[in-house]
């Protein structure tokens, strides 16, 4: 899609004068308000949202919704920018994650699955103080099937509260989502956030992997736009580009494999590999920086072995240099479903070895 076949009313330029971080603190101010107008104006596409389901960034913001009476998870752009060259390749962007994730989820089901995108408009009797709150007229939107269970990271920190989800039910959850990955590799497209906030959880052992918002098909932003990834799973080519802003092309599928056995080291043994870097940093961006220039120097002292020969050569052969790392994750995956199934006859054994109370 390109710039000339975005619609150009709904960016009205003669209100940009707000900065995009006086946009988010409105937003935060006036909570109550920005989310009674979203609900309101997404009852003309019947849904209808209920709670907030993630943390809004600068361009989205994920709720919850019914829709057809089924339980779903609705995306919405809303971009708090000023720019609206940015804003105009963003809504394209927004565009293309839409149309692909929906072709890649009737592909496989471990892509979280698409029921519909479209476009919600504003009204045209809006008051002048609700429509501050979006400086683009027409919000784009996502509607996904909800995961019953949340996101990984949330799954795993309380799963000594939630029966069925041992660490067994957990990695298996992790291995079925991957599916979904190397669906997209297929495709030749790199997730390139790869993390557990995007592995959802449907029950136990049922994974899908979610949100390709910066997938290798984003479309090119202006220059002035800063790295979108995540630090605690970037890969080291990503990290280098983040703090050089040079080789990006290095920047495929590979990463995504490192990124996938730094989240999968983190579930087996409770400790994620770069802890090590910014313990005793209370400043977020110095903190940020140091982990950056430690994962792309790919500094290996946090990835201690487990005992388990296997799944250490596993874990080392996904996140070695670019040139030696494993490039099918497919077949990364595979050596994890056996590490879990020698997990199962350990668990099983001993359980067998119990004392039996009559």
């Amino acid at each position: 899609m390109s710039d000339t076949d975005l619609p150009q009313a709904p960016f009205d330029t003669t209100t940009a004068v707000a900065s995009s971080g006086e946009i988010l603190q409105m937003r935060q101010t006036h909570a109550a308000a920005f989310e009674a107008t979203l609900k309101e104006v997404f009852l003309t596409q019947h849904v209808r949202l209920t709670e907030p389901l993630a943390k809004a960034s600068k361009e989205t913001v994920v709720y919850g919704g019914v829709y057809h009476g089924e339980d779903v998870a609705v995306k919405i752009f809303v971009p708090a920018v000023n720019d609206f060259s940015d804003a105009i390749a963003a809504f394209g962007a927004f565009k293309v994650e839409c149309e692909k994730t929906m072709i890649l989820s009737r592909r496989s089901k471990a892509i979280l699955q698409v029921i519909e995108y479209g476009d919600a408009e504003l009204p045209d009797d809006l008051a002048s103080e609700l429509l501050e709150f979006f400086p683009v007229r027409i919000l784009p939107f996502m509607i996904t099937e909800r995961a019953r269970f949340g996101s990984l990271d949330r799954v795993f920190r309380n799963r000594k509260t939630m029966p069925g989800f041992d660490l067994i039910n957990i990695l298996e959850a992790l291995a079925s989502a991957t599916e979904g990955i190397k669906e997209a590799h297929d495709h030749f497209v790199a997730h390139r956030d790869i993390k557990p906030q995007n592995i959802l959880i449907f029950g136990p052992g049922q994974g899908k992997i979610a949100d390709f918002g910066i997938a290798r098909w984003r479309s090119r932003r202006s220059t002035k736009e800063t790295v979108l990834l995540t630090p605690k799973y970037a890969s080291p080519e990503q990290a280098f580009w983040a703090l050089t802003g040079e080789k990006e092309s290095l920047v495929d599928t590979r990463g995504d494999v490192y990124s996938w056995a730094m989240m999968v080291y983190e579930v087996v043994t409770g400790r994620h590999p770069y802890a090590w870097a910014i313990q005793g940093i209370r400043d977020p961006l110095v903190s940020q920086k140091a982990l950056l220039r430690a994962v792309a120097n790919n500094d290996r002292r946090g990835f201690q072995p487990t005992g388990d020969i296997t799944f250490d050569s596993l874990i080392f052969n996904c996140t070695c240099d670019l040139k030696h790392r494993v490039a099918d994750i497919s077949l990364s995956n595979r050596v994890l479903r056996q590490y879990i199934q020698r997990l199962r006859m350990q668990h099983s054994e001993q359980t067998e070895q119990l004392p039996h109370i009559s």
